[in-house]
């Protein structure tokens, strides 16, 4: 497949990382040194405008399959799609960063109406809010995600000191019914469990079940049910979502934002938080307004470092749970390093919805566990043989998590059958891929694998 993407930066990398080696990429950037970046890759990279038809013409765009504008600027990768749309390209899909072109582009909207489109537009932002509010919906998880609709969930817990299901083997650990230990982060290391794995305190455990069993099993870590304090540093596009969200939910909110134009319009906005003009690294102020009371600080400002050293305040604080945004990959494992447990990067989610958009395999790629391990959702073949979980031999390093048959979802055991038609969620590596395409095949053709 012939890909074009307009952005050299952490977006376009990314994208172009996961797709050069089985694809033919084109990266256009009107900053010639970020080629630099690219040289590791089989991409070609141009310097170009990615808005102007002549670059985007010496770029063969009237020849791709698929031509994506990931640049940080909204104008430039909506009028690139447009005009690689009038060039001849297959499918455009732009990134943006603002509700307005979100809007304007949905199916029968004003674009529509006046003859333009594009095929898919990305808010990244959008989807890094609604994980932040799931996470902390969740007293003490580090992470959470649903699948099918709602019908199953996964979360991510640190065992610590007294809780549950230290000690003992998975096949001897009473979880709740249809629930599952579907992976282990042990020493920087993502370990997809057996039956005689041994949790350990300090292990981040990723449990999946049913809706209603994982409610269960939150309880168990948190029995508590009092109403939570939440404070958010950064009031931009992404604390704003945050807070608007978590509102609904009778949550006590706190914003701190230094500007103080946005911060007036913040408390105009969100008439149910307690909005603070001021500096979120400021430790006076933090302590002043008790901020060590809270259960959560979210630190979505638009500068790692600032994040950083907000959560890093939060620690000394006492504060139970961090959640961080990371504008740049590359900077999560130094958040994890100095002992930031739930740092989130919009890019990588937005990676796995570019995956999916392309159809470039047999998975759809749902949710990224840590950076490290992803859960992908896959169909049964309808031609394969039944067969029970034990017998299909699933690739190495591959979990079945969930089943999802005729919109129920069930959670398999060794001798769970699985039919042609179900749906079925993995837990697996990145890099298992192919292995998993191949084990389709296999039971595609009718053969056990």
């Amino acid at each position: 497949m012939n890909l074009v993407l307009v952005g050299g930066g952490e977006n376009g990398l990314q994208i172009a990382e996961a797709l050069h080696r089985s694809h033919d990429v084109t990266v256009i950037d009107v900053d010639e040194s970020r080629a630099e970046s690219f040289e590791q890759l089989d991409v070609r990279f141009m310097r170009g405008n990615g808005a102007d038809p002549d670059d985007l013409r010496a770029a063969n765009v009237d020849k791709a399959a698929a031509f994506i504008a990931c640049t940080l600027n909204d104008d430039i990768n909506v009028l690139s799609c447009l005009a690689a749309k009038g060039i001849g390209a297959r499918e455009t899909m732009a990134f943006v960063t603002r509700e307005r072109y979100v809007a304007a582009f949905r199916q029968r909207g004003a674009m529509e109406s006046i003859g333009l489109s594009i095929d898919r537009i990305l808010w990244p932002q959008r989807t890094l809010a609604h994980q932040i509010v799931e996470i902390v919906r969740v007293p003490r998880a580090l992470d959470t995600a649903t699948f099918a609709n709602g019908r199953i969930k996964m979360v991510e817990y640190r065992l610590g000191a007294g809780d549950p299901y230290l000690g003992t083997t998975l096949h001897d650990t009473k979880l709740p019914d249809s629930v599952l230990v579907v992976g282990i982060v042990r020493d920087d290391e993502f370990h997809v469990p057996k039956g005689d794995t041994v949790l350990q305190e300090g292990d981040k455990v990723v449990f999946m079940g049913t809706n209603e069993a994982v409610r269960r099993l939150e309880s168990r870590f948190s029995p508590s049910r009092r109403r939570q304090r939440v404070t958010i540093v950064g009031g931009g596009n992404v604390g704003f979502m945050v807070a608007e969200e978590l509102q609904e939910y009778g949550i006590d909110l706190t914003v701190i934002e230094s500007n103080a134009e946005r911060a007036e319009k913040l408390a105009t906005f969100l008439p149910k938080v307690l909005v603070l003009r001021g500096d979120g690294t400021d430790l006076e102020l933090l302590e002043q307004e008790r901020i060590e009371d809270a259960d959560v600080i979210v630190a979505v400002t638009s500068d790692d470092a600032t994040n950083l050293l907000v959560s890093l305040l939060g620690k000394q604080l006492g504060i139970p749970k961090v959640i961080t945004r990371v504008g740049r990959a590359r900077n999560r494992r130094l958040f994890e390093r100095v002992g930031i447990e739930a740092p989130l990067t919009p890019r990588t989610a937005a990676v796995q919805e570019v995956l999916n958009w392309l159809k470039l395999d047999q998975v759809d790629h749902l949710a990224s566990i840590e950076d490290r391990a992803e859960v992908m959702e896959v169909t049964f073949p309808l031609s394969a043989m039944p067969g029970e979980v034990r017998q299909l031999g699933s690739p190495t390093n591959t979990l079945i998590g969930a089943v999802l048959r005729k919109q129920r979802a069930v959670v398999p055991h060794g001798d769970t059958m699985i039919q042609p038609g179900d749906h079925l969620f993995l837990i697996t590596t990145p890099d298992n891929v192919a292995a998993v395409e191949a084990w389709l095949e296999r039971h595609e053709r009718g053969r056990s694998a």
